[in-house]
């Protein structure tokens, strides 16, 4: 027998996991909650009658496809998290969607603990979603590997605790809900991380901050997430703006708090960006409408678009602007560097180990309007050194590749499973 690996999701890393297993020769099967698959009649036939209320639930499913492994190394169990996602359509405040996550993913823990044999080489579990695996596990005598993407969550809260204090706005009824029962769930987390033979982090920064809230961190292991594969290196490293055009900055994913984005919308009114620098602003915009308005001068905001349109707003900008406040990881960070794309990022963001300042992108203080003022204004002063980190840029992705970090997860696994 060999590896059980389970997460209620279907996100990247999650697959890039399961491939390492996989491609090793190590893997059981991957357990999942809902999957797309476009030859289940259930799901066909969900997605005509969506279509006829006016939903395109094809697209959705879509985001759901495991790409990475052979269809017969999945198994799917798809109910509690079609329930959740039903929820959202119906209520808005978030709190039924919450209730239902933490119903349905302990459920989903119990179920794949059901699942695992004193005959499996080892099971590898994610946070949230692997106490009763992981204690079963221990049961068996079968050593069990946990992957924790986000940094120690008492840490995150006193971050966000902080920067909403200032914005009384944010502490709607959802916040004081899920606030109510964060104890209960960093008991969970801190319970699953005692039972755990090895811990996979992907950063330095989320490894520390768990030796910070007083947790062993002799079991962890780093590992940083992949690059996806890289453009044509002409086209990468020949991106950006033209010559005596303005600065054009890049901004991808969740425009809100917790990335930093009311900093970095100080920063720019303060150093009046918008007459030199374009920002281009691809994701959700999640600030109060105060700290929005009025709208700044060269900021534009675009919406959601799909991975082709963002890969080539990220090969026609000169940096990206990635001003985190917390962050395990970044994987925003790798997708730049894949197009040539130079990062200027905060040193609270995981992927600042993969940074080389001056040579690939610049790392700045975080919560710090005058820090990221500086960073840019460096940026509009030194537009040919700002080209020139082009090709390290692409040299960073290039270098580090999903196939390399499933090479650096496996070599991790043998200590606990030779």
């Amino acid at each position: 027998m060999s590896f059980l690996i389970s997460h209620p999701s279907v996100a990247p890393f999650v697959q890039q996991a399961a491939r390492a297993l996989h491609e090793a020769g190590q893997l059981d099967r991957f357990i999942t909650s809902l999957r797309y698959d476009p030859h289940s009649p259930r799901q066909r036939l969900a997605c005509r009658a969506a279509r006829v209320v006016g939903i395109d639930l094809e697209s959705q499913l879509r985001r759901r496809s495991v790409t990475e492994l052979p269809a017969e190394k999945v198994e799917s169990h798809p109910w509690g998290e079609a329930v959740r996602l039903l929820s959202g359509r119906l209520e808005h405040s978030g709190r039924l969607t919450d209730a239902i996550w933490a119903r349905t993913e302990p459920a989903f823990d119990r179920m794949v603990a059901r699942r695992l044999r004193r005959e499996h080489t080892g099971v590898y579990g994610f946070e949230y979603c692997s106490l009763a695996t992981f204690e079963r596990a221990r049961e068996l005598g079968v050593p069990a590997a946990y992957d924790m993407p986000a940094p120690e969550p008492r840490f995150v809260q006193g971050i966000l605790d902080r920067e909403i204090a200032g914005f009384p706005e944010l502490r709607t009824p959802y916040h004081r809900y899920t606030a109510a029962r964060e104890e209960k769930r960093i008991a969970r987390r801190r319970a699953e991380w005692n039972a755990a033979s090895l811990v996979i982090a992907a950063s330095q920064f989320t490894r520390q901050s768990f030796a910070g809230a007083g947790l062993p961190v002799e079991r962890v292991r780093i590992v940083p997430y992949g690059a996806p594969v890289p453009l044509p290196a002409a086209e990468a490293i020949g991106g950006g703006s033209r010559e005596g055009a303005p600065l054009r900055l890049l901004w991808a994913g969740t425009f809100g708090v917790r990335k930093g984005a009311h900093y970095l919308l100080e920063a720019w009114r303060r150093g009046n960006f918008g007459q030199h620098a374009t920002l281009r602003v691809f994701g959700s915009v999640a600030l109060p409408d105060r700290l929005l308005q009025p709208s700044p001068a060269g900021v534009h905001f675009g919406g959601a678009v799909s991975r082709a349109e963002l890969m080539q707003e990220y090969r026609q900008a000169d940096a990206l602007i990635f001003p985190t406040l917390c962050d395990g990881f970044g994987m925003v960070a790798t997708e730049a560097w894949s197009c040539g794309t130079p990062v200027l990022t905060t040193d609270r963001a995981g992927v600042a180990d993969l940074l080389r300042p001056g040579h690939n992108g610049r790392i700045f203080a975080a919560a710090d309007a005058a820090a990221i003022g500086a960073a840019l204004s460096w940026c509009l002063s030194h537009r040919r050194e700002l080209r020139a980190m082009r090709e390290a840029a692409y040299s960073t992705a290039a270098n580090w590749q999903w196939s390399d970090y499933r090479r650096g997860l496996v070599e991790a696994l043998r200590e606990i499973a030779p």
